[in-house]
């Protein structure tokens, strides 16, 4: 059991830190955030990206000691952890963390030097089939759900905010599921892509979107000017024409067909302005 140390002061840090390299944990507050950037002096370029992330999760309760340290020179300046601090006092919440403190200055050179683990990774460490779609596609309804219909936002969720998304929606497994049933069909629309139709098509007529991508995979047994149809031709054409196409641009399609297909309406070429707002699945 750890024992978070409140309050802590830098003249508390710098008292311990001259004994030599140490871990401990401490709660941070924001003013003790902010004391520490004061001494945050050398170290890499601040990603605010990487700030709104933590932030959101530090807000949201979801930020736990996982064993992450912020990492503390022998005179007090900050090697690691600047974009945590930033996100405390941005979020203005006290967190608990690790400090490592009493470290050689030039041991900052050492640090960060592994690949961060993607929430891909943490699905598949909780043996979620399929992890990396399920991952892409949990990503891009929390996107959806912000209002970010292209998926170009200057935010993207945390782990734990796509570990939140699929808690409340466990039948992304399914999407996951049948987009990559479908993908391996029919290969011109990307998974991650088919798996968010699908999690909103499912949503308004399950019985329907499961025809809709049974017959997207293998186009079998449709007239004539049948929406279905306009679509595979047109992904088809496009990609074997070595068009770089955009994940907002398949959404658009994939719902002009959909909404096709509910009305009743013939769709003899499917065709989506680029920068025109993305429809609603109906």
């Amino acid at each position: 059991m750890t024992t978070a140390l409140t309050p802590s002061t830098l003249t508390d840090l710098d008292a311990l830190a001259y004994a030599g390299p140490a871990a401990l944990v401490i709660t941070i507050t924001p003013h003790l955030a902010t004391e520490l950037l004061k001494r945050n002096t050398r170290n890499r370029n601040l990603r605010p990206r990487a700030v709104s992330d933590y932030a959101r999760d530090m807000t949201a309760g979801s930020w736990v000691i996982n064993g992450e340290a912020i990492k503390l020179a022998t005179n007090g300046d900050v090697l690691d952890g600047q974009h945590r601090l930033h996100a405390i006092t941005k979020a203005q919440r006290s967190i608990d963390m690790f400090v490592v403190i009493g470290l050689a200055p030039e041991t900052q050179e050492t640090m960060d030097s592994g690949r961060k683990r993607s929430t891909g990774d943490v699905l598949s460490l909780r043996a979620e089939d399929n992890a990396t779609t399920l991952a892409a596609i949990t990503r891009r309804v929390w996107a959806w759900q912000q209002g970010d219909r292209r998926f170009k936002g200057r935010d993207t969720p945390t782990t734990a905010e796509c570990v939140a998304v699929l808690t409340a929606h466990p039948e992304l497994r399914r999407s996951a599921e049948i987009a990559t049933r479908t993908r391996n069909a029919f290969p011109h629309i990307p998974q991650s892509v088919l798996g968010t139709a699908h999690f909103l098509f499912n949503a308004i007529d399950p019985d329907e979107c499961a025809w809709f991508f049974q017959r997207l995979a293998d186009g079998a047994n449709l007239p004539v000017g049948h929406p279905i149809l306009a679509l595979r031709a047109r992904v088809t054409s496009e990609r074997l024409d070595a068009v770089r196409m955009a994940e907002d641009r398949f959404m658009a399609y994939l719902i002009r067909t959909w909404n096709a297909v509910r009305d009743g309406r013939e769709l003899a070429r499917l065709t989506h302005k680029s920068g025109s707002d993305i429809p609603d699945p109906k």
